[in-house]
């Protein structure tokens, strides 16, 4: 079985998803690397950080598949804006697609965003293993990612006219390119931290710890069904 690799753009994402698997009873190794990861043996899973902004986050998550390979999947992990009302601080997204929606191509005429679809089999597998009566939200559609910090409410309404998709981080399309490059199945898992508003930067460092812990609560019942 091959192990899966969860790359975080930020040192206190991966910090806050390394100690929710740390809490729960997973030993969790520290070796020596070019950027902080935890290793989790019996779950078969390395969580690591990748840098932030996509080119950044493409170069490290292509040097993880490399040197420490292999993995049997690339999972794009941290926080989000939301662009719907529907969603809240601490809900979790889990990406049918990933759309880069600052790619912006006009030699021959505007085109749409380029757009990486994620494996649908394996959403509906993580999204159908889990547990009832949770504190939050789990929904799935498209993510966007570019290197634009959204933190305008009219900006966040546009973007999810633009492009449908229901939140918003910067790194998505960078690991999609290094996971696609790799031949190696990828998916996005993000959780809300704000509503992509004027209020963003202030929503984003109150609720960072505990909604990015919230993906580890997603994506633990998957990892152990993968061990049998």
């Amino acid at each position: 079985m091959k192990k899966v690799l969860v790359v975080t753009p930020l040192v206190p994402e991966q910090a806050s998803l390394a100690e929710y698997f740390q809490t729960k009873g997973y030993a969790a190794e520290s070796p020596e690397e070019k950027t902080p990861i935890s290793v989790f043996p019996k779950l078969g899973l390395e969580v690591a950080v990748a840098g932030h902004g996509k080119a950044q986050f493409a170069l490290v998550t292509q040097h993880l598949i490399d040197k420490r390979g292999p993995y049997g999947l690339v999972i794009i992990a941290g926080a989000a804006g939301g662009l719907r009302r529907d969603l809240d601080a601490g809900d979790v997204v889990v990406s049918t697609e990933i759309v880069e929606h600052d790619f912006k191509s006009r030699f021959q005429g505007e085109k749409p965003p380029p757009r990486f679809p994620c494996n649908p089999a394996l959403v509906a597998e993580i999204l159908g293993i889990q547990p009832s009566g949770l504190p939050f939200a789990t929904h799935s559609g498209p993510i966007a990612g570019g290197d634009e910090d959204i933190i305008e409410a009219h900006r966040a309404h546009q973007l999810h006219l633009d492009t449908d998709s229901i939140c918003v981080a910067w790194e998505g399309g960078g690991g999609a390119k290094a996971a696609i490059f790799s031949d190696i199945p990828y998916i996005e898992v993000r959780a809300i931290t704000d509503a992509a508003d004027e209020e963003a930067v202030e929503h984003f460092h109150m609720n960072l710890d505990e909604a990015v812990k919230n993906i580890g609560v997603v994506l633990e019942p998957w990892l152990l069904s993968r061990l049998g």
